[in-house]
């Protein structure tokens, strides 16, 4: 890592140390600040979005994994 990176990576660490919240804080401010909400809740849907797609992709590989082998399980027999 760049001597740059590595010393805004110890700086943003440092600042969250700072700026650690009591427990249940971030929840306040998710429910009080109305700014801080929309940026909460778009990276929740950016993550969830993330997930769902990954899930789908996982998905579709086992299902053409299994359709490859009841077009062909003569072939899969000899392989195992």
């Amino acid at each position: 890592m760049s001597g740059f990176l590595a010393r805004l990576r110890d700086r943003l660490t440092q600042t969250r140390r700072r700026q650690a919240l009591p427990p249940l804080g971030e929840l306040v401010r998710i429910e009080t600040d109305p700014a801080y909400r929309a940026l909460f809740l778009a990276q929740l849907d950016a993550a969830l979005d993330a997930h769902h797609t990954a899930a789908v992709a996982e998905i579709e590989a086992a299902a053409e994994r299994l359709r490859a082998l009841l077009r062909s399980p003569a072939d899969h027999e000899r392989a195992a």
